[in-house]
């Protein structure tokens, strides 16, 4: 199968503070906007399973910011915001938190699946995260669907499947399964007709996933493996 991971929440169970800074400074510096002492417009906008371009742009409208000019300054933002995350050494993984993850999918490769990364982060910042993680070799570059891709978490899926492609053709829905921790993750796998895993235990639990949709879900990453095989004894809707 083609198993396309989120990172915050999922891969990463930590909220990630570095890039929040990163695209605080970046928004700041490209859009002219300041922020007050203690505000935290990130959070204010609830990002779990968005993508940042998403994220900006829910920031900056209540600021005034017309949608033309938030969208003229996507490029610029992604540069400096990139460029500020990638001198970041807070997003690692240690000890039995680096084992665990690093087993899990080195347990998913060794099974035949395919890893490749959907997040809404920026791609650099999601590469920087998983060397920072120690996580990135498990997913190639060239592949997977990004924050700086598209601004629709959904057409990240459609991408990423494109990416993937077998025979010319993109990778088969019934062969792809996106694992993420909120009920976005889920809305944007099934926005593309292909099965979702729900990871509970952040930010939604995992009857909070069950009850967004989501086709099968866990309480921690060693059990994916175990819902994937009930997903395949399940053909696909």
């Amino acid at each position: 199968m083609l198993l396309l991971f989120d990172i915050d929440g999922t891969l990463i169970r930590a909220s990630p503070k570095a890039h929040q800074r990163a695209m605080l400074g970046a928004v700041q510096e490209v859009y002219g906007v300041t922020f007050e002492p203690g505000e935290d417009p990130i959070r204010a906008v609830v990002p779990n399973g968005k993508t940042d371009r998403q994220i900006v742009r829910e920031m900056l409208e209540p600021r005034g910011v017309a949608p033309d000019e938030v969208t003229r300054g996507f490029g610029e933002f992604e540069r400096i915001a990139s460029e500020h995350h990638s001198a970041s050494r807070d997003e690692v993984l240690v000890g039995d938190e680096r084992d665990r993850t690093s087993a899990v999918l080195q347990g998913l490769t060794d099974a035949g699946h395919t890893l490749v990364l959907l997040t809404g982060n920026l791609e650099p910042i999601a590469r920087h995260k998983m060397d920072l993680a120690g996580l990135g070799h498990f997913f190639a570059p060239g592949q997977g669907g990004f924050g700086s891709d598209a601004e629709v978490r959904a057409e990240l899926v459609t991408l990423a499947r494109e990416r993937a492609a077998v025979n010319g053709r993109p990778h088969p829905r019934e062969d792809t399964v996106v694992i993420g921790d909120t009920p976005l993750d889920v809305a944007a796998a099934h926005a593309d007709g292909v099965r979702a895993i729900g990871l509970g235990g952040f930010r939604y639990t995992r009857q909070d996933l069950l009850d967004a949709g989501a086709d099968a879900a866990v309480d921690q990453l060693d059990e994916v493996e175990a819902a994937l095989r009930d997903l395949a004894r399940s053909p696909a809707a």
